[in-house]
């Protein structure tokens, strides 16, 4: 019985969206895949791999426990974008783990700074991560001079890509600082994926941080598809009509003999109840989601061309991702990566 659920990753897609940007955006030094979240969820190792391969020569995550996991493979650089507790230093010193640095008090509690390497980061505006304080950041520049601290380099990131007169605000920000400090640095990146989309280079940068483009996260026809999320119908029902679906009643069958088909994949696998209401696909065709969604199983809509163990299609390529975004938006999500993040462990990934 076919009734396991799979994550369909295409290596020849990613290998395709690295030589794509590379192409396109050929005037940087450092293209700097964001491999956070198990690469977006797409699993470490065989990512990894095909993006160095295909031209990625820098990585970035978000905290030690993945940059440990990806170190396994690869020797390229690799940035962990958010802040590392003081005890984990000792490990990004002996794995060649580059940290983020946005605070002067931070820099200074940090004991054993012989080989660290570090990124210093500037707030222009997301109020995450970052300082915005001249004064603050060329003390780290001269702090870490005189304890030998190798300054790798200095970024921002761009948080409201279509919004120009936010990103002319924030580069203003980060180019004022920049202008007034006494320091060459080796890497200097703002742009990530969506940013990559809507303007030319700016000003200083040499380097770029690419996440969703390489998962083909993108309408952009430049870039091919990465995804896929298939499951199998494992049960076929007819309802009369009055008979409801599935928790609370959420639908109602509105006539006799419609057809339902249960697939094994719910909301611990990732499919979260906004999703109900919009489309699979089965043999090529759309089929509604209907009823809440369970933890572990979910309800189609069906018709007689529709069988027992048939493939369905709950994302059915990265584009895909952008529309189920664009339905969910309201209710839930604002970012496709987070559809293919939710993806987790339990579903097993088929490589093509």
């Amino acid at each position: 019985m076919l009734s396991g659920n799979t994550l369909e990753i295409n290596l020849k897609g990613i290998s395709h969206n690295v030589k794509q940007i590379i192409a396109d955006y050929s005037d940087y030094k450092y293209y700097i895949g964001v491999v956070k979240a198990n690469a977006y969820g797409c699993g470490y190792e065989k990512v990894i791999k095909t993006m160095e391969s295909s031209g990625i020569n820098f990585f970035a995550v978000s905290n030690i426990d993945e940059a440990l996991k990806v170190r396994k493979y690869t020797r390229k650089g690799i940035l962990i974008l958010t802040p590392v507790f003081p005890e984990d230093i000792n490990k990004c010193i002996r794995n060649n783990i580059s940290i983020t640095i946005d605070d002067i008090n931070y820099l200074r509690a940090i004991k054993n700074t012989h080989r660290l390497k570090i990124h210093i980061k500037l707030n222009t505006g997301m109020n995450r991560f970052g300082s915005s304080n001249f004064k603050e950041i060329n003390e780290m520049i001269n702090y870490s001079k005189k304890h030998g601290i190798k300054i790798e380099g200095i970024y921002t990131h761009i948080y409201y890509a279509s919004n120009k007169k936010i990103v002319d605000n924030q580069i203003d920000a980060f180019n004022y600082i920049f202008d007034k400090l006494n320091y060459e640095f080796p890497m200097v990146h703002i742009m990530n994926s969506e940013s990559l989309l809507y303007y030319d280079k700016f000003k200083y940068t040499n380097g770029i941080r690419i996440g969703d483009l390489l998962y083909g996260l993108t309408l952009d026809e430049r870039f091919e598809s990465v995804i896929s999320l298939k499951s199998h119908i494992i049960k076929v029902r007819k309802l009369k009509k009055g008979d409801t679906v599935g928790y609370d009643g959420a639908y109602t069958s509105v006539k006799d003999d419609e057809l339902i088909g249960i697939i094994p994949i719910g909301y611990a696998n990732g499919l979260l109840k906004p999703n109900k209401g919009r489309y699979v696909y089965i043999n090529d065709k759309k089929y509604k989601i209907i009823g809440n969604i369970c933890m572990c199983n979910t309800f189609i809509k069906i018709d007689e061309n529709v069988k027992l163990y048939d493939t369905v299609y709950v994302i059915k390529d990265s584009k895909d991702v952008m529309r189920i975004n664009e339905y969910i938006n309201d209710t839930y999500t604002e970012s496709p990566s987070e559809i293919t993040c939710l993806i987790n462990d339990n579903i097993k990934k088929e490589y093509i």
